[in-house]
């Protein structure tokens, strides 16, 4: 069904891009995600033909699903869906859509930049991996180790040629990962001269680590706890991005004005 699903998309001419955990999979970068998310072109036509598409496959709301309406959309809120079981498959499938995303400009600029996989669910558009690390830049803990895979990733495929000192900047400042960070360090001059420019403490720390021999263990704790603090800063950017959007949607609730799960999707974006 996913994959009748997916291919039904490009029929309908939807434009969206698989986004977070699963994109995160399709670049070998995680192995496990709860559900599919999709950034959907935040456009009244594009959402409509997604609607057609929810009610074809008997998509139902799912929890906490605010009135999918134009201005909720480009507020950011996500609308969630389930889709039951089939013959085919025995367990139900979940999707979250958005139509504007953090830490990112617009759907076009990403789409630009998006590639085609041919996976399980057949040929599908997935967000470039830079904007995913961007996404990944979240409240939740287990995402930083994601996005220093997915760094890794970029850097095995830049390091079949000369990674440029442009390529180094991006690799040496979403990197989460101390080991990963001074494997480059160790393994590339070039990386060690971008990070002597970089305003960024861990980096400095690393580079110590490197060049001392005798307190290699006070520079890696050290490095360690900028780290941490560099997380603990991002978490709570995005916190702070998702308060006014989730204080909304309590108040949707609190006022009988969320859809009522199980639901079917409404034929008309207002």
């Amino acid at each position: 069904m996913m994959q009748n699903f997916f291919r039904t998309l490009d029929l309908f001419g939807v434009q969206y891009m698989i986004i977070s955990g699963q994109a995160a999979i399709l670049y070998g970068a995680a192995t496990f995600s709860e559900d599919i998310d999709l950034w959907v072109a935040p456009e009244k036509e594009n959402w409509e033909k997604l609607m057609k598409l929810l009610r074809k496959f008997a998509g139902r709301v799912y929890k906490l699903t605010p009135p999918i309406t134009l201005e909720l959309i480009l507020k950011g809120h996500g609308f969630h869906f389930e889709f039951p079981p089939t013959k085919r498959e025995q367990l139900s499938w979940f999707l979250d859509v958005l139509g504007i995303l953090p830490r990112l400009s617009t759907f076009d600029i990403s789409w630009q930049k998006a590639i085609s996989m041919k996976a399980c669910l057949g040929k599908i558009k997935v967000i470039g991996l830079r904007a995913l690390v961007e996404i990944k830049k979240t409240r939740r803990l287990e995402d930083y180790p994601v996005i220093s895979n997915l760094v890794r990733v970029e850097y095995e495929k830049l390091s079949t040629k000369k990674i440029s000192l442009k390529d180094w900047e991006w690799i040496l400042t979403n990197s989460y990962n101390l080991d990963d960070i001074l494997y480059y360090f160790e393994r590339h001059r070039a990386s060690r001269e971008v990070a002597r420019f970089l305003q960024r403490p861990c980096l400095s720390y690393c580079l110590k680590f490197i060049d001392s021999q005798q307190k290699k263990e006070k520079y890696f704790k050290l490095a360690s706890k900028k780290i941490a603090l560099e997380i603990e800063e991002s978490r709570h950017r995005d916190r702070q991005y998702w308060a006014p959007i989730l204080t909304e949607l309590r108040e949707l609730k609190e006022n009988g004005k969320l859809l009522p799960q199980g639901s079917t999707p409404p034929d008309r974006i207002l």
